[in-house]
């Protein structure tokens, strides 16, 4: 369970260690400039992580190469038009109209009705952040313009960090990415300072931004989307308007008018609702409870694995299951037998062995046998019934017809595959 909720804690700190990095950056807009401002940050972080890191160059393809500059070309965008907007407006507003990004991408990649309607109520409540003028601070046409700029890039972000995460090992794609974005902001970064961006107190801040709002985060996010999908990454993201008031309020002074709450709980709310529990949704409307009047249904409702889909989604995937009874002590998979099987246990408690040594227990919503089916081969370990249970099985057919179907699930369970291999 701490498991899965890992990379949304990881996104939660991304967001909080950006807000303050980005609060104590704009505090050096005067001295520095914001173009002078972002350039240090970024060769900050890039070095520093680049030191740590040490990626091979020459052991990457042409393909990774290409995906690694699109990145730090998207990385870049949301830098530079990030800090122009903080010039012209505060930063709650800016943060909440950059959330636009994030939130088309997570509207993309949802299929039912309900989530898109969601992620509508949470684009509205950005919308109220952005036009409230209730925020102290004067609000620029040009400020709102280059924070929209920030939004777009921050949605070709999110794709291109799921990209590299998935072709690069490790945080090698991130540390280039971030060398390279340096080196495109440089020739910005030294036109446009302005003379006291040299000062040491200038630099010690911005040098503390580059570590908060530029190696943190994005060493957290790059690490998230790799087992996390990008539709529920964009709207974890919509929690930043929140985290960027109570910063703007702490350092910079900003206060939020009544309204302006009033946006900051739809996008909560939205968020929160999309990724907590959904049963009480998918029972609002007569089909809905027709379809979950299904036994199996109910209980496929339950399992993490399906948080997020629909009904409809839901019920397809309960009719091609079948129900099977273990006893304790039968064998539900052997470890080196071919995989052809996919298991969600129901009820009862199924323990995972390997070479005869108990690795963990699975219950109720718990799933195994996905490795073998994902990547091939043989199983990896085998399944014992410890108590009675009852389980539900997909065959090969069937699990690959849901994959295909349904890509959010493939993303969920290969954040399990991920999280299992430490035990092999």
């Amino acid at each position: 369970m701490i498991g899965r909720w890992r990379p949304i804690a990881m996104v939660i700190g991304s967001s909080t260690s950006l807000q303050l990095g980005l609060a104590i950056a704009t505090t050096a807009f005067a001295a520095a400039g914001p173009l002078g401002a972002v350039w240090v940050r970024s060769v900050v972080g890039g070095v520093l992580l680049a030191l740590y890191i040490r990626p091979k160059v020459r052991a990457l393809s042409r393909l990774q190469l290409a995906w690694i500059v699109a990145y730090a070309v998207t990385v870049t965008g949301v830098s530079v038009f990030a800090y122009l907007a903080l010039d012209h407006a505060p930063l709650g507003i800016v943060s909440a109209t950059i959330m636009l990004g994030p939130l088309a991408v997570s509207a993309w990649g949802q299929r039912g009705v309900l989530d898109v309607v969601l992620v509508g109520i949470a684009a509205i409540g950005v919308g109220i952040l952005s036009l409230a003028h209730g925020t102290s601070g004067v609000v620029e046409p040009i400020g709102i313009a280059f924070a929209l700029a920030a939004a777009a890039a921050l949605g070709a972000y999110i794709v291109a960090g799921k990209t590299v995460g998935k072709l690069v090992k490790g945080l090698n794609g991130l540390a280039l990415a971030l060398l390279v974005a340096a080196v495109i902001q440089t020739p910005l970064g030294l036109l446009f300072a302005k003379p006291g961006m040299w000062a040491p107190d200038i630099l010690i801040a911005l040098a503390a931004a580059g570590v908060l709002a530029t190696l943190i985060p994005f060493a957290l996010e790059m690490t998230a989307l790799r087992s996390m999908s990008m539709a529920t990454f964009g709207l974890l993201l919509a929690f930043e308007p929140a985290i960027a008031s109570v910063m703007g309020f702490l350092i910079r002074g900003q206060s939020l008018s009544p309204l302006q709450v009033v946006g900051i709980a739809l996008v909560i709310a939205a968020a929160g609702a999309t990724l907590g529990p959904r049963g009480w949704m998918r029972r609002i409307g007569r089909y809905n409870r027709e379809l979950m009047a299904d036994p199996k249904t109910q209980a496929f409702s339950r399992v993490p694995l399906f948080n997020g889909l629909s009904v409809r989604e839901l019920s397809a995937i309960a009719t091609s299951a079948e129900e099977r009874e273990a006893a304790p002590g039968d064998v539900l998979t052997e470890q080196g037998d071919a995989g052809d099987e996919f298991f969600i246990v129901e009820s009862g408690e199924i323990e995972i062995r390997q070479d005869g040594r108990e690795l963990r227990r699975l219950g109720p919503g718990d799933y195994l046998g996905e490795i073998a089916l994902v990547f091939g081969g043989n199983r990896t370990a085998t399944a014992v019934a410890a108590t009675q249970s009852h389980v539900f099985v997909l065959h090969r057919d069937a699990f690959d017809r849901m994959i295909k179907s349904q890509p959010r699930i493939e993303d969920k369970i290969l954040a399990t595959v991920s999280e299992r291999m430490r035990y092999r």
